[in-house]
């Protein structure tokens, strides 16, 4: 792509994200984005082909502006575990803290092409980072997985999606039995005993967080 393309989507998806930040998801329209950026709708589409992925985009991009695992890199005397750990805690704190995050967790489940965008980048981008960790892990002897991107990808799946409390609404006690079958296929199937007090408490928090975001 040519640089000044390059800018130009750049431009687009970097107010995209401000607007839906200042604003809501569901309150932006493609009008308003372009307006502000002062191109066509024409210019709009070159890009992005609808309003949804614009925000799959966003999303995605607000992940990566503030990527957990690279931060946990960042810290200094961690081993394996301890840097899956704080990238999974720190991820979940930063979502918690942030309302359009939160709010994203239901246009995840209403806009299908974003639940799907959201899924392969999971796949695509986070598990790769896992699966860092995982071997690193193995290397130190702190775990003993034996397909390290099987499992990765099958964890961040679980967690993304079937763990997610605004994709599946389960009552609080079926939702705290997924969190300890988490923790029992992370220890005993994958050999990585993620699942601390601390991870499970913030979870918790999430499925509280979600339950009166639903109520609104």
């Amino acid at each position: 792509m040519p640089r000044h393309e390059e800018k130009t989507k750049s431009e687009i998806l970097n107010t995209a994200v401000r607007l839906f930040q200042e604003k809501g998801w569901d309150k932006v329209k493609i009008e308003d984005i372009v307006k502000e950026v002062g191109v066509t709708r024409g210019a709009f589409y070159h890009y992005f082909n609808s309003r949804e992925h614009i925000i799959a985009a966003a999303t995605d991009q607000i992940f990566l502006a503030n990527n957990p695992f690279v931060v946990a890199e960042q810290q200094e005397g961690l081993n394996a575990l301890e840097k899956l750990r704080f990238a999974i805690k720190h991820n979940l704190k930063f979502n918690l803290n942030e309302p359009e995050l939160m709010n994203a967790l239901k246009i995840v489940v209403e806009l299908p092409d974003v639940f799907k965008s959201d899924f392969f980048f999971n796949i695509n981008t986070t598990a790769p980072h896992v699966e860092k960790l995982l071997h690193e892990g193995n290397a130190q002897s702190i775990f003993k997985v034996k397909q390290p991107r099987q499992a990765a990808q099958v964890c961040v799946m679980l967690m993304s999606s079937w763990l997610n409390p605004g994709i599946f609404q389960v009552p609080h006690e079926e939702f705290i039995d997924k969190l300890d079958f988490m923790a029992d296929m992370w220890e005993n199937i994958c050999g990585c005993p993620v699942m601390d007090d601390e991870l499970k408490a913030l979870l918790i928090h999430l499925q509280q967080k979600v339950i009166e975001l639903y109520k609104k």
